[in-house]
C-alpha cells in the first residue's frame, strides 16, 4: 500500500476529492435541472407547442416506429440491334432507340398501376407483407389514419412503391419499401418479372398485328390456288384429256405433214396429165390424193371442229387456258405475298423489345425508413415555426389593445 509524505494512506487522500468532485457535479445537475424546470414552467406554452410534439416524435422513430428496408432494381427496355443482337458491351447495352423508351415507360408505368397491385395481391399477397403483426399501427396497412379499400390500399401502394427512368441512359430504377428486407426483394423481383411478361406480350401483339394481314392474304391466295387445281384436275376428267395444248401439238404437226404430201401429190399429178394424159397412174394419184384430203379434213376436225364439236379441241382449249392463266396469276401472286410475310417476319424481328436486367433486386442488410433525425427536425421546425407565428399573433394583439 502506497502512503504519502506524513505517513497517510494515498487512497485515503484520493477518495475525499473523488467524493467531492461528485457531491459539485450532482449539485450542478440539480441546479440546471431546476432551472431548466423553472424556465420549463414560465415558458409552458413553448414546451407545450414545441418541445412535447417534438417528444412525442422522438418517441415514435426510436422506440414504435418499424424500421423499412428498400430493395433496388434496374432494368432496360431495349429493341434488337441493328446487327442481328450480336454486339456487346455497355454500348450495346445502353443503345435504345424512340421505341424503346416509350416501352420502358410502359413498363414503368404498369409497375405502379392497379393492374400490377392486384397481380401482387394474388401471387405474394402484398396485403399481408404491409400488415405484418410486428408492424407499428401508423405504418402498417390498414391504420387508424386510411381505410380499409382498395384505392386506399393502392395509394399506400403507390408511396412504398416507386418506379422512375433516367433520361440520359434510358435505364429505368424501381425501388420497392417494406418492412423486411425479404418481403422487398420478393415484391421487386416479382415486378420485375410481370414486367418481363407484359414486353413479351407487347411482342407477340405487335408480331401479330405486323404479320396477321400478310398471313391473312397468303392464306387467301393458297386457298384459291388449291381451288383453281382442284377445276383444273375436275376439267381434265370431264374432258378426258390432260393438256389440250401438248395433245393439240402432234396433231398440228401431222396436218402440216399431210398438207406437204398433198401439195407434192398434186405436182406430180399435174405434171402426169401433162406428159401422159391416158395413163392409168392417174387414177392412182387421184384416189391418193383424195385418201389425203380425208385424213386432213379428219385432223382438222380434231383440232377445231369442222365437222364435229364435241371432238373439237379449241373449246377444251379455251377452258383449258383460262384456268391456267388463272393459275399462272395466282402463282405470281402468291410468290409475292410470301416475299411479302418474309419481309414482314424480318420487320417483326427487328420491332421485339427485351428486357435486360441491369441490376438484381438487391437484400437490403440495412433499413432505410424512418429517417430518424430528418424527420424530427422536421416536426421541431415545423412546431417551433407554428410557435413563433402564435407569439408574433399574440404580440401584436396586446399591442393593439393597449393603443
Amino acid at each position: 500500500m502506497e502512503t504519502g509524505p506524513l505517513g497517510v494512506s494515498h487512497d485515503r487522500q484520493v477518495q475525499p476529492s473523488v467524493m467531492r468532485w461528485f457531491g459539485k457535479c450532482y449539485f450542478s445537475l440539480c441546479q440546471a435541472t431546476s432551472r431548466i424546470g423553472r424556465w420549463l414552467r414560465r415558458q409552458w406554452v413553448f414546451s407545450c407547442v414545441v418541445l412535447l410534439p417534438t417528444s412525442v416524435a422522438a418517441f415514435y422513430l426510436w422506440v414504435i416506429a418499424t424500421p423499412q428496408y428498400i430493395s433496388e432494381t434496374h432494368f432496360l427496355v431495349r429493341g434488337k440491334p441493328p446487327g442481328g443482337g450480336s454486339a456487346v458491351g455497355l454500348s450495346s447495352l445502353l443503345e435504345t432507340n424512340h421505341g424503346g423508351s416509350q416501352d420502358t415507360y410502359v413498363v414503368q408505368d404498369y409497375m405502379v398501376s392497379r393492374d400490377a397491385l392486384r397481380m401482387l395481391t394474388r401471387s405474394v399477397d402484398i396485403r399481408s407483407i404491409f400488415n405484418r403483426h410486428y408492424v407499428d399501427f401508423f405504418s402498417k396497412f390498414p391504420s387508424i389514419f386510411t381505410r380499409n379499400d382498395f384505392e386506399s390500399f393502392y395509394s399506400y401502394y403507390r408511396a412504398h412503391v416507386r418506379a422512375q427512368i433516367d433520361e440520359e441512359t434510358g435505364i429505368s430504377h424501381l425501388q420497392v419499401r417494406t418492412f423486411s428486407a425479404e418481403d422487398s426483394r420478393l415484391v421487386a423481383q416479382t415486378l420485375l418479372e410481370a414486367g418481363e411478361k407484359l414486353v413479351n406480350e407487347i411482342n407477340d401483339r405487335q408480331r401479330y398485328n405486323t404479320l396477321h394481314a400478310a398471313q391473312s392474304e397468303l392464306d387467301s391466295s393458297l386457298k384459291e390456288l388449291h381451288d383453281t387445281e382442284m377445276q383444273l384436275a375436275a376439267y381434265r376428267y370431264n374432258n378426258a384429256i390432260i393438256d389440250p395444248m401438248k395433245q393439240a401439238m402432234p396433231m398440228v404437226g401431222t396436218a402440216l405433214s399431210l398438207e406437204s404430201a398433198l401439195s407434192m401429190m398434186k405436182a406430180e399429178k399435174r405434171q402426169l396429165d401433162i406428159t401422159a394424159p391416158n395413163s392409168p397412174l392417174r387414177k392412182v394419184y387421184a384416189q391418193r390424193i383424195a385418201s389425203i384430203q380425208a385424213q386432213i379434213q379428219q385432223t382438222q376436225s380434231h383440232i377445231i371442229g369442222q365437222t364435229g364439236a364435241s371432238e373439237s379441241l379449241v373449246p377444251k382449249l379455251l377452258g383449258y387456258d383460262e384456268l391456267e392463266i388463272k393459275r399462272t396469276l395466282i402463282e405470281k401472286k402468291l410468290a409475292a405475298e410470301t416475299t411479302a410475310l418474309e419481309m414482314a417476319k424480318a420487320q417483326a424481328d427487328r420491332q421485339m423489345l427485351f428486357v435486360t436486367v441491369v441490376a438484381q433486386p438487391n437484400l437490403p442488410d440495412f433499413p432505410s425508413y424512418p429517417r430518424r433525425m430528418v424527420f424530427l427536425l422536421i416536426t421541431f421546425f415545423t412546431f417551433l415555426g407554428i410557435y413563433v407565428t402564435g407569439s408574433l399573433l399574440v404580440s401584436g394583439a396586446r399591442e393593439h389593445a393597449l393603443q
